[in-house]
């Protein structure tokens, strides 16, 4: 018989977070990482608004951009896919068109999410925060010093994909605090 755990929520969404960017890495399965991050994003939003936290990006302050009108459709399309990979009752023989890079977005509110409630800033966080910015340089106010070494970076890194670039990138997370 094996041994209980005892884990507290934030240390599980911590785990299914670091699971679910292993698995973003490695090309694994696109519906296992975006449940497993859906997941995680859940229960860091809920203890965030416990805690009275500043809202979290993608279900909290963007639904604030919607018209009123829209909110209750903007909430189900951004949260359509997660439900389909959760329920079935409704709709048993149902099919859902998937697109894996919304997943990109919830993963790294959630990564940054728990840094603002634990101060606790894991590598694998690190690596996932580091590829986004360079994959998504243009969304974001960087220096032009900042901007130049994310480009050269992200050169660097299409070439070895995103495997590689875990393999790589990974160990030197471990040992700078960025």
């Amino acid at each position: 018989m094996e041994k209980i755990i005892k884990i507290s929520k934030l240390d599980g969404a911590k785990r299914q977070l670091e699971t679910a960017i292993r698995l973003y890495f490695s090309n694994g399965d696109p519906v296992s990482t975006h449940t497993l991050t859906c997941a995680a994003y859940n229960v860091i939003r809920d203890i965030n608004k416990a805690r009275k936290g500043q809202p979290m990006l993608v279900k909290d302050q963007l639904k604030e951009k919607i018209k009123p009108e829209y909110r209750k459709y903007w909430s189900m399309k951004i949260n359509e896919s997660e439900t389909f990979f959760k329920h079935a009752e409704n709709d048993p023989d149902s099919v859902h068109d998937f697109n894996p890079s919304q997943t990109d977005l919830l993963i790294l509110d959630a990564c940054t999410q728990y840094y603002k409630l634990t101060g606790e800033d894991p590598p694998l966080f690190k690596l996932l925060r580091v590829w986004y910015l360079m994959n998504n340089q243009k969304l974001f106010n960087l220096s032009e010093d900042v901007k130049k070494m994310l480009e050269d970076c992200h050169k660097q890194a299409i070439d070895l994909g995103r495997e590689r670039f875990f393999t790589l990138v990974l160990p030197q997370m471990m040992k700078i605090n960025i």
